[in-house]
């Protein structure tokens, strides 16, 4: 999904043994390279070229303003064909091209490079970095400088004020509603505000494993058991007003959060910029909002994982690039200390993953995007499978058959029919 120079002091040069299928011969990379060498470095990502430059490229080239960088643009559709005809020195991935790339030996082991512990990989999410060695079979061909992930935002003044306990890290979704139906829905607090019924069912199964369509088989799978559960979880917290499902639009700042009407949402980190902090930038010392963060909820038989990170953007060396020390200067560069320390005096879209450089003017729980790490038993769903804006639709038609219920337009059984033959109908278009 989608960032922000000191120089470090790492300097010991590391001989290593480079093989392929096609060649075998000694290539040194040092840890510190000349910051006058000169290079031309082809980048291969499928961000914009303005906004690469803007976020990553002009920052490295201040440091190395003799190492040219050349942006290669791809798509889903013509991934291996760029790279067999471009041939990139430095690629900026999604997990599943990184895992592919990773089984084709098309990438360059990095590491050998990161056992000097004076590069600081410690500082780097640990839960990331097990991530990607996992995908990589035991192998690191990359590092991602960012990500998103959700968390639970609360009104401590809400909480506070009817002697409610805070959310704790590491809740399930059971346990928050719970604690949702804690507050007083006479008062005109809910507990919990989440944007609409589809929003809330999709929060639910991801933590749960489920998925709406089974890819293999290309069948819709919403109307089972497993589905029918949550679903009656969410029917239960909305009929006893302990959450609210508004239906509001994706854009509205004035959410009932942000309003104070509701105790606690979970939401990605961009929630901070994209609402809170523009309500007060907007409202100034009108707007009161004593927020915090706990973890977003878990899964009860995974307490310490979480299916919500959103990681894109690892950047990996093409093993059969001759610009090595040039791509692994601006891997380097771009997950420093020094990268994510400018970074961290703006706030950004994502979170950095050197944890000690969010932006954290206000001292909140920051932690709480750290504290769990991926879902490595996920699987990555292909969507490029599905028909074209299949996700898109498929929510939409969630959302619309749970409203039928929530306004006892439909039963539960009659909606749930409707949302997998509606379902299906989209699924079968392709």
């Amino acid at each position: 999904m989608n960032k922000r120079t000191g120089v470090i002091i790492v300097g010991i040069i590391f001989l290593m043994i480079f093989s392929t299928a096609c060649s075998s011969s000694k290539e040194t990379i040092q840890y510190e390279g000349d910051t006058e060498m000169k290079a031309t470095l082809k980048v291969m990502t499928n961000a914009d070229q303005d906004y690469f430059m803007k976020e990553y490229g002009d920052m490295f080239r201040v440091k190395y303003p003799n190492i040219e960088l050349q942006v290669v643009n791809y798509t889903s559709t013509n991934f291996i064909e760029v790279i067999e005809k471009e041939k990139p020195d430095l690629f900026t991935l999604s997990l599943k091209e990184y895992e592919q790339l990773a089984q084709e030996d098309v990438l360059y082991d990095l590491n050998t490079l990161i056992i000097d512990d004076k590069f600081n990989l410690d500082g780097i999410h640990p839960g990331i970095v097990d991530y990607l060695k996992q995908l990589g079979k035991g192998k690191l061909y990359g590092l991602i400088s960012e990500f998103q992930s959700k968390a639970i935002y609360y009104n401590k003044d809400l909480f506070d004020k009817y002697s409610i306990p805070y959310p704790q890290d590491q809740m399930t979704w059971k346990e928050l509603i719970q604690l949702a139906k804690r507050f007083p829905a006479e008062d005109g607090v809910s507990g919990l505000y989440m944007q609409n019924f589809s929003v809330l069912a999709e929060n639910m199964s991801l933590s749960q494993h489920l998925n709406e369509v089974n890819v293999k088989d290309m069948k819709v799978t919403l109307n089972t058991e497993s589905y029918k559960e949550l679903f009656n979880v969410i029917m239960d917290a909305y009929e006893s007003k302990a959450v609210v499902l508004p239906d509001i639009d994706t854009f509205e700042v004035y959410d009932p959060f942000i309003t104070g009407t509701s105790a606690m949402t979970v939401d990605y980190y961009y929630y901070i910029n994209n609402k809170i902090n523009w309500a007060k930038e907007e409202k100034g010392d009108k707007f009161h909002l004593n927020w915090e963060l706990a973890t977003a909820p878990v899964n009860e038989s995974s307490r310490d994982t979480s299916q919500y990170f959103t990681i894109g953007g690892c950047m990996s060396i093409n093993a059969e690039s001759e610009q090595k020390q040039a791509a692994w200067e601006f891997i380097k560069f771009v997950h420093s200390d020094e990268f994510a320390k400018a970074k961290s005096k703006t706030p950004g879209f994502y979170v950095p993953t050197r944890t000690e450089y969010t932006y954290n003017p206000e001292g909140k729980r920051m932690e709480a995007f750290y504290y769990l790490k991926p879902d490595v038993s996920s699987v990555f769903v292909d969507y490029e499978l599905l028909p074209k804006g299949f996700y898109g639709n498929i929510r939409g038609i969630i959302n619309s058959e749970g409203k039928a219920v929530m306004v006892d337009a439909k039963s539960l059984d009659e909606a749930m029919a409707s949302m997998q033959e509606r379902g299906q109908q989209l699924l079968d278009k392709k």
